[in-house]
């Protein structure tokens, strides 16, 4: 009966940490004195509007790990330090983003911090091959329906979700970590609402380990979480002037 529980609990463990491969980005970097430019321990740092944050090691390093994609903003407090906030964090699937804080000594008064806008890096050092990253802001901006209209719009993307060339069936595609395939045609199914859609990560080589049974690309979709505090949802409808419902000539011609 011990191990029948024991092998429950590994199987659970398995099955959740797969659950957050390849759905999930990670935030990192180091917490350091704006005036000496040494590390400051012990600095809290949380992203706003989530339970997640993480404290800086002696050294003033920080990771939070699972970090759903999305855009954020991150605090980071001290006792005898300024509240340093860095807005439009950008988090992407699979990639690592890193935000430092420079944090300046002040007296004990309630309020004091320093806003700042986070920068895009000119280079991202966790990227091995080419991949783009597509935001629900952007999908909204584009003229498209569904996640094979956006993506066909990316370059070396094209009908069917082939990537450079290669067939759709050596393509792989996952929604939050699972892969959606046809058994019978080895083929993606991405019929998925664009509504629902948080972010969409495209590889073209140079895949993980985590990655298996693809040789084309990977496309991996996230979904979105409903807020904790408001409701929202999405109405979609289509309309198209009336025309003919036959092809060709019409039914009642004498050649017909």
């Amino acid at each position: 009966m011990k191990r029948l529980v024991l092998l429950l609990l590994l199987s659970s463990f398995v099955f959740i940490s797969k659950s957050f491969a390849g759905t999930t980005g990670k935030v990192t970097g180091r917490t350091l004195d704006a005036n000496t430019g040494e590390p400051v321990p012990f600095v809290n740092v949380i992203i706003m509007g989530t339970n997640l944050g993480a404290a800086s090691d002696i050294d003033g390093y920080y990771t939070i790990l699972n970090v759903p994609p999305g855009t954020y903003t991150i605090k980071a407090s001290a006792i005898g330090y300024k509240s340093v906030v860095v807005k439009d964090v950008r988090v992407k699937i699979d990639l690592t983003t890193r935000v430092d804080f420079r944090m300046e000594e002040t007296s004990l008064e309630l309020g004091e911090e320093v806003v700042v806008v986070a920068e895009k890096p000119v280079i991202q050092k966790d990227v091995a091959a080419s991949e783009k990253s597509i935001s629900a802001n952007e999908i909204q901006s584009l003229p498209v329906t569904s996640v094979g209209d956006a993506l066909g719009l990316q370059a070396g993307i094209t009908e069917g979700l082939s990537i450079r060339g290669g067939g759709s069936d050596q393509t792989l595609f996952m929604v939050d970590g699972i892969s959606l395939r046809d058994e019978r045609t080895n083929r993606p199914i991405s019929g998925i609402p664009l509504s629902a859609v948080q972010a969409i990560s495209v590889q073209s080589g140079g895949f993980n380990a985590e990655y298996s049974n693809v040789r084309s690309g990977i496309v991996n979709v996230v979904t979105k979480e409903g807020g904790i505090d408001n409701y929202s949802g999405t109405f979609t409808f289509k309309i198209k002037p009336p025309v003919p419902k036959h092809f060709g000539i019409s039914p009642y011609d004498p050649n017909s």
